[in-house]
């Protein structure tokens, strides 16, 4: 299979698709992932909730093991990252270290801890591959509420629907005033994602369109990313 590869305007070195999805915890973001790993032939480098040790902890206590579980989240997305800019195939992530740092670190760590863990996020990012569109899904608290009971992970049924409303609004507010990288916002409260005949093709169409228009033109048969 060929590689995917992005030829850049005025000479630029080729480089390959990097795809990242965005989007409050419940919001579909692993499911459309595969979804497009799948159809698109991308590389899939997964969110890694599983692997947190703190993460149950923090549901239960968010001061005590704030720091740590976003210390962890930080140097798991900082290796994805790495990885994803040395990767030489198209790939796509699940959820951006760009949220962990501006989202969810933000809300879990007082003023003190979170300064410190913002100027250790800005040093690391400065050598990080920036991702070619990053795609925001979002959706309301009573639609992610809905989704989390659904998938039922135990640790996340008890989270307060007070806790993804703040999310949510701080996702708002974030996705306004990016600009690392291209993004778009998808609205995915009447989208089916979860179901087996969910609406995918509304989705990678929107997508597709969006690299379109900023010069990349994917072709999901070849595998083949170019810029016109």
């Amino acid at each position: 299979m060929s590689v995917p590869t992005a030829r850049p305007t005025g000479g630029q070195s080729d480089h390959t698709l990097f795809l990242a999805i965005a989007g409050n915890i419940g919001v579909g973001k692993s499911t459309l992932t595969r979804h497009l790993a799948e159809t698109w032939h991308l590389a899939l480098l997964p969110e890694p909730v599983k692997q947190n040790p703190f993460l149950k902890l923090y549901y239960e206590d968010p001061k005590r093991w704030g720091l740590q579980s976003q210390l962890f989240f930080l140097a798991q997305r900082l290796r994805l990252f790495k990885e994803a800019g040395e990767l030489q195939e198209a790939k796509i992530v699940d959820r951006t270290l760009y949220e962990d740092a501006e989202i969810f670190a933000r809300i879990a760590l007082p003023r003190t801890e979170y300064d410190v863990y913002r100027q250790l996020y800005e040093v690391l990012l400065e050598n990080l591959p920036t991702p070619d569109l990053v795609v925001y899904l979002r959706a309301s608290t009573r639609t992610l509420a809905r989704r989390i009971q659904s998938r039922g992970r135990p640790y996340e049924k008890s989270l307060p629907a007070s806790y993804l409303r703040k999310l949510n609004n701080r996702y708002d507010a974030w996705a306004k005033g990016f600009s690392r990288a291209p993004l778009i916002t998808l609205d995915t409260d009447e989208l089916d994602l979860f179901s087996l005949f969910g609406e995918y093709e509304q989705v990678t169409d929107t997508i597709a369109l969006a690299l379109q228009e900023r010069g990349l033109s994917w072709q999901s048969t070849t595998t083949t990313l170019k810029r016109f």
